[in-house]
């Protein structure tokens, strides 16, 4: 299998210490997080992160599953670019 670049969008629960925890699970399994962007949305309790990982299929969907296991995360999806 090839890599390639997925990108994960995220709704999160706006608050301290998400992005970090975010960031951790990724790149503590020796994947590459390529960008990172994070913002608001019109619901002032959610943000919005867009991941872009280079990786096989197999490994983007291992890391939306623990993605999905995150306390704060709301709801994962992923595409690839």
């Amino acid at each position: 299998m090839t890599e390639e670049t997925y990108r994960l969008n995220c709704f999160v629960e706006n608050k301290p210490g998400v992005l970090a925890r975010i960031v951790g699970l990724i790149s503590g399994r020796g994947y590459n997080i390529q960008t990172l962007n994070v913002g608001p949305t019109e619901d002032g309790t959610v943000s919005r992160m867009r991941i872009d990982v280079l990786g096989t299929e197999r490994v983007v969907n291992q890391i939306i599953l623990q993605l999905r296991n995150c306390v704060n995360v709301i709801e994962v999806t992923s595409r690839r670019r």
